[in-house]
């Protein structure tokens, strides 16, 4: 049996452009090029969706190959067009999806009538607004939690015989991986692209590329520093071929820097063992709320309840994002307001 090699976040993107209108390569690798990868393959699904849609219902573009469509025929289609293939897009999606469709569209259509110029108006700002319920919760695992899924990471308690067979060579990795997302809130793609001379372990610090694109210096605490001290180590001692200062931080035994998917693969396996009741809700991002919570929540007299402080910890552009953990801890705290009737006496 053939093994496949996995495809890169840059090939998928690339391939997905490649089937695209031409201009579309423009939009999504030259101006788009200030958000995420996955972000932008994101786009390119929802715009691949979207072409092929006109293509079947919309009688000027019928007979059109995806790739025969130019800039300039993008004016030949209306809010009405546009309104009837959201509702179309809205019988089998939720709303947060719908909305992220409706934004792929109309970033595209930005770009044609700002950037090149090809088309006179975004008729995406006719169409329905499409109203998302806002949560006031966040799904995320408390301390004691955090501590069960560390404490299999340690010893490897509940993994199956296979995972314990390989457990001993990851350890280190995983754990040093896991406790820097809890202890920081780096996204999981800022710290896959890490080097091994972004870490100061004197300083406690390393240097991200944020989502974005920006550059900048997040500090982690001594624990964190231990357990990415005896990883670096252990690495070095192992594989000191791959252990140069431009070499990735978090690698595979193979040297190779491991893909956003891999890191997806790597939390489930771990909460499946040590929280099963919590699998399929954690993953890498949820390690992100988990920080915001528990930094937020902190007693005050610790720095808890900033929501400035944490805004600038998540390095979230606008206050608004970070009010989503405020009003969660809020309503933890009414959901909490008898926790004298539940204590032991």
């Amino acid at each position: 049996m053939v093994m496949r090699e996995k495809k890169s976040n840059t090939q998928t993107l690339y391939e997905l452009v490649d089937y695209l209108p031409d201009f579309c390569k423009g939009y999504l690798i030259v101006r788009a090029n200030d958000r995420g990868i996955a972000t932008r393959i994101g786009y390119a699904r929802n715009l691949k969706t979207f072409f092929e849609y006109v293509l079947k219902n919309v009688r000027a573009f019928q007979g059109k190959n995806v790739k025969d469509i130019q800039a300039t025929d993008m004016d030949r289609l209306t809010v009405e067009d546009i309104d009837l293939f959201i509702g179309y897009y809205s019988e089998n999606h939720e709303k947060p999806t719908i909305a992220r469709m409706k934004s792929s569209i109309s970033s595209m259509y930005n770009y044609l009538a700002n950037t090149l110029r090809a088309i006179s108006y975004n008729p995406v700002l006719g169409v329905q607004r499409v109203d998302v319920p806002k949560k006031d919760y966040v799904v995320y695992l408390n301390l004691q939690e955090q501590e069960q899924l560390l404490n299999t990471i340690i010893y490897g308690t509940g993994l199956t015989e296979r995972e314990k067979s390989l457990h001993k060579r990851y350890v280190k990795r995983d754990l040093a991986m896991v406790f820097l997302l809890l202890d920081t809130g780096l996204r999981a793609a800022e710290l896959q692209g890490a080097d091994n001379r972004d870490v100061d372990l004197s300083e406690c610090s390393i240097i991200v590329t944020r989502k974005g694109g920006s550059i900048n210096k997040v500090f982690f605490s001594d624990e964190a520093a231990e357990y990415l001290r005896d990883y670096m180590l252990e690495k070095e001692q192992s594989l000191p071929m791959f252990n140069g200062p431009a070499d990735p931080l978090i690698i595979s035994e193979k040297g190779t820097r491991l893909t956003v998917r891999q890191y997806e693969n790597i939390v489930p396996k771990y909460v499946n063992a040590a929280l099963p009741e919590r699998y399929g809700t954690i993953n890498c991002h949820k390690l992100r709320s988990s920080f915001a919570m528990e930094f937020y929540m902190r007693d005050p007299k610790y720095g808890g309840h900033d929501i400035l402080a944490l805004q600038n910890r998540m390095n979230h552009k606008r206050l608004e994002t970070t009010n989503i953990y405020a009003k969660a801890a809020n309503n933890v705290s009414k959901e909490t307001r008898n926790w004298r009737q539940t204590t032991d006496k």
